[in-house]
C-alpha cells in the first residue's frame, strides 16, 4: 500500500541530514529537543506531510519561534496514536538523551573555540608591539603550536561524536517510524486504519487541487456481515474481514490508500484516476469477492459468498473533504438500499 506523508522511507545519509537539521532549527529558535518536537521538525524538514508544513509555516510566519503548547498541538494533530506507545516512549527516552549529549558536544567546542581565539589574540598582541626577545618568541610559538594541535584533536573529536550521534538518531529515527507505520495499520486486515486513511486523504485532495488532478474515492461495505457473526462466529467473521482486505491490498495500483475505514467499511483512494476508471475497477472488485466460495477447509462447511455494495466520488476541487466523504458515502447507502451488491456513483458535482 502506497501512501507518500506516512510510510515514506529515507535512506540513512537523507534521514541524518533531516535529523541534524532538525536539531539545529530548533536550537536557533529556542524550542526545547523532546522527542515530540523532533518528530514535528523532522517531518517539517522531510516534506513528508504537507498540511502540516502548511500549519507549521503559518505559526512561523507570526514570530520566530513557536510555543510548547503550539507544538504539542502539531505533534497530537499529525502523530499521535495509541499505538506503540511503549516503543515511541522508550525510543523517545533514548533521543532526547542523545540530543542533550550534541547540544553539550556543540557548547564545549564553542568554549574550546573561544579559548583558542584568546591565545591568538594574545599572541597578535604581543607581535603588534614588537618588543618581543628569542626566547619570548620561541615560548610565543609553543604556546600557537599546542593550541593549534589541540584545537584540532577537539574538532576531530567532535566530528566523530558528532558522526556518532547522527548514526544512533538515524537508527532512532527508523525505529519511530517503523512504530508508526504499525499506529497506522489496522492489526486485522493489515491495511490502514481509519487514522492512515483521513491523512492520506488530506495530502492526495491537497495534491489533487494544486495539480488540478482527479481523485476518487470508492467506500465499499461487505453485505450482510452480521450474519457471518451470528450464524459462524466471530473467527469467521474476522476471515471476512482479512479476505476483503487482502482483494483490496490486491487492487491497489501506484498511489493508491487502502484503508479499513471503520468495523465492515473499507476504503481505497485513487489518485490521478477518472470517475469511469474507477467504477470499473470497483466493479471488478465486486465481482473478484463474489466469484468465491468461502469454506471450512476442516469440516467442508460452506460459508456462502462474500458480495460489498460500494460508492463511488470524484473529488471536487476545493470541496470540504467531510462533504467529499459524505458523497461517496451517500452513494454507498444508495448501493444497499437498491439490493447491495452493486457499485453506485455519486453526483458528479460541476467542477
Amino acid at each position: 500500500m502506497a501512501q507518500a506523508p506516512i510510510f515514506m522511507i529515507e535512506d540513512v545519509d537523507t534521514a541524518t541530514q533531516h535529523a541534524a537539521t532538525a536539531i539545529a532549527e530548533m536550537a536557533m529558535r529556542d524550542i526545547s529537543p523532546t522527542p515530540g518536537n523532533f518528530c514535528v521538525w523532522y517531518h517539517y524538514l522531510a516534506g513528508t506531510t504537507p498540511p502540516l508544513r502548511q500549519d507549521l509555516d503559518a505559526l512561523l510566519a507570526q514570530g520566530n519561534t513557536v510555543s510548547g503548547s503550539q507544538m504539542q498541538a502539531l505533534f497530537d494533530k499529525y502523530f499521535r496514536e495509541n499505538g506503540g506507545a511503549e516503543t515511541l516512549q522508550s525510543t523517545g527516552d533514548e533521543l532526547q538523551a542523545t540530543l542533550l549529549d550534541v547540544i553539550k558536544q556543540v557548547s564545549q567546542a564553542g568554549i574550546d573555540a573561544g579559548a583558542f581565539g584568546a591565545t591568538l589574540n594574545r599572541a597578535s598582541g604581543s607581535l603588534v608591539d614588537g618588543r618581543i626577545d628569542p626566547g619570548a618568541m620561541k615560548s610565543l610559538v609553543a604556546d600557537l603550536i599546542a593550541a593549534t594541535r589541540l584545537m584540532s584533536q577537539k574538532n576531530q573529536s567532535l566530528e566523530a561524536q558528532l558522526k556518532a550521534s547522527s548514526a544512533r538518531m538515524a537508527v532512532m529515527q527508523t525505529r519511530l517510524e517503523t512504530a508508526r507505520r504499525e499506529a497506522m495499520t489496522d492489526a486485522l486486515t493489515g491495511i490502514g486504519n481509519r487514522k492512515s486513511f483521513d491523512i492520506a486523504l488530506q495530502f492526495r485532495a491537497h495534491q489533487a487541487s494544486e495539480h488540478k488532478g482527479e481523485l476518487a474515492l470508492m467506500l465499499l461495505d461487505i453485505d450482510h456481515f452480521k450474519k457471518f457473526n451470528d450464524e459462524f462466529g466471530h473467527r469467521v467473521g474476522d476471515q471476512v474481514l482479512k479476505i476483503v482486505g487482502a482483494k483490496l491490498k490486491a487492487s491497489v495500483v501506484g498511489t493508491d490508500a487502502a484503508a479499513r475505514y471503520g468495523g465492515e467499511e473499507f476504503a481505497l483512494l485513487m489518485p490521478q484516476t477518472r470517475m469511469a476508471d474507477a467504477l470499473d475497477r470497483a466493479d471488478r472488485l465486486r465481482q473478484s469477492l463474489g466469484s468465491h466460495y468461502l469454506k471450512n477447509r476442516s469440516t467442508g462447511q460452506s460459508y456462502g459468498t462474500v458480495t460489498v455494495s460500494i460508492g463511488v466520488a470524484r473529488y471536487r476541487h476545493g470541496e470540504a473533504l467531510e462533504e467529499f466523504v459524505n458523497r461517496a458515502d451517500e452513494a454507498l447507502y444508495r448501493a444497499k438500499s437498491q439490493g447491495r451488491n452493486r457499485v453506485v456513483a455519486a453526483p458528479d458535482p460541476s467542477r
